[in-house]
C-alpha cells in the first residue's frame, strides 16, 4: 500500500519543482521563486516553493504539497501523480520559460551599509541632542509617535535648510528627519522626510529600498498584515495596533510591485489589509498589491487621508477600534 506521508515527506519540493522549471530566478535561504507556468505568468515571480510545499501568489492562487504539483504541472491525477512520483519519471520541459528581467532583490554592498549606519547613528544622536528638540517635537506632536516607536524604529535629524544636502560618511544626505530602512539584519536605505519643499521625501544615493518591505522584519506569524503607503502610517499602525496586527509599507505608491524574497512575510497572515493614500497613485497600487493574495483586500480609515492622519483626528482609541473592527 502507498504510503503518500512517507512519499511526500522524502521529497524536496524545490527539487521536484526546479526538476521542471529549471533554475529558479530567486534562491532564498528557504525557497526558490519561478513564473508560475499553472497562469502563465508572463510579469513577476509569483510562484514561491519552500522544502515541503509550494504556492502561486499571483493570479492563479493555487498550492500544495509534491503530489499536487505534479497533477497540477503535468495534467495527472492524484494515483497518476503518485505513480510518478515513485517511478521517479519526471520529464524536464519541453518548451523554455520566458524569462524577464526583475527588481534587484540585493541590498547595497558592504561599504555603504557601514557608511549609512554612521549616518543613522549620527542622525538619532542629533535628535536626542539640543539641534533635535523641534524634530522630536514635529515626531511627537505632528505625527503622534511615541518615545518608545521613535526608538525603536531607529528615527533620527540631520539639521539644515529643506534644500540642503550634507556629506557623512562619505554620503550625501537630504537634511531632515532620518528613516532607515532595515531588514534581514541589513541596511537596504536611508530616506529623510524633508520640512518644506518637493519632492517631500528623498533618498540616501545609493540605497535599495525600492520593492523592499518597510518593518518587514517585525511581521508575526498568525496576525493580520496591515500594509500602508507612508513609514509613519505603518509606524503608527505597529504603535496602536499592538497584539492585534503586524504593520509594513511600501514607502511609496511608485513601489507597489513587492519582490518575492517578502512573499514569505504572508504565508500565515490570515488576512492582508491594504491602506495607501487616498490619491490615483495610492489606488493604483493598492488594486495591483491586492493581487499578491485571495486574502488580500483594500480597507479605507473612517477619517483624514491615511492611518496617521486618522489618528491625528481621533486618537488612539478610535484607531485601534477601526483595527478590531477590521
Amino acid at each position: 500500500m502507498l504510503n503518500t506521508h512517507e512519499l511526500k515527506a522524502r521529497i524536496d519540493c524545490r527539487d521536484l519543482v526546479e526538476h521542471d522549471l529549471g533554475k529558479p530566478k530567486t534562491r532564498g535561504s528557504s525557497y526558490n521563486t519561478y513564473k508560475c507556468p499553472l497562469h502563465h505568468e508572463t510579469k513577476g515571480y509569483s510562484l514561491v516553493v519552500y522544502a515541503d510545499h509550494w504556492r502561486c501568489f499571483g493570479k492563479c492562487q493555487r498550492g500544495g504539497d509534491a503530489i499536487a504539483w505534479v497533477q497540477e504541472y503535468h495534467q495527472l491525477s492524484f494515483h497518476e501523480a503518485c505513480e510518478r512520483l515513485v517511478s521517479g519519471d519526471l520529464p524536464k520541459l519541453t518548451q523554455p520559460q520566458i524569462q524577464q528581467p526583475v527588481p534587484d532583490s540585493e541590498p547595497p554592498d558592504a561599504a555603504w551599509q557601514a557608511a549609512a549606519r554612521e549616518v543613522a547613528r549620527s542622525a538619532m544622536d542629533t535628535l536626542w541632542g539640543k539641534e533635535g528638540k523641534r524634530a522630536w517635537d514635529y515626531l511627537e506632536t505632528k505625527r503622534g509617535l511615541t518615545e518608545k516607536t521613535i526608538v525603536d524604529a531607529g528615527l533620527g535629524y540631520i539639521p539644515g535648510g529643506h534644500r540642503e544636502w550634507k556629506t557623512i560618511a562619505g554620503l550625501n544626505v537630504p537634511c531632515g528627519i532620518v528613516i532607515p530602512w532595515f531588514g534581514e539584519g541589513v541596511i537596504w536605505g536611508i530616506k529623510v522626510r524633508r520640512a518644506t519643499g518637493e519632492p517631500r521625501y528623498q533618498q540616501v544615493p545609493g540605497g535599495k529600498v525600492s520593492y523592499s518591505l518597510y518593518l518587514g522584519d517585525d511581521i508575526q506569524p498568525g496576525l493580520p498584515i496591515l500594509l500602508t503607503e507612508g513609514e509613519f502610517d505603518a509606524l503608527i499602525a505597529r504603535q496602536v495596533g499592538e497584539g492585534l496586527i503586524s504593520a509594513a509599507a511600501i514607502g511609496s505608491a511608485a513601489n507597489r510591485r513587492i519582490h518575492p524574497r517578502w512573499y514569505p512575510k504572508f504565508l500565515t497572515a490570515p488576512s492582508i489589509l491594504i491602506r495607501m493614500d487616498a490619491d490615483q497613485a495610492g489606488q493604483g497600487a493598492a488594486a495591483q498589491i491586492a493581487r499578491l493574495s485571495r486574502a488580500a483586500h483594500c480597507v479605507q480609515v473612517p477619517q483624514g487621508k491615511d492611518v496617521n492622519e486618522f489618528y491625528l483626528l481621533a486618537g488612539h482609541e478610535a484607531v485601534r477600534g477601526w483595527v478590531e473592527g477590521t
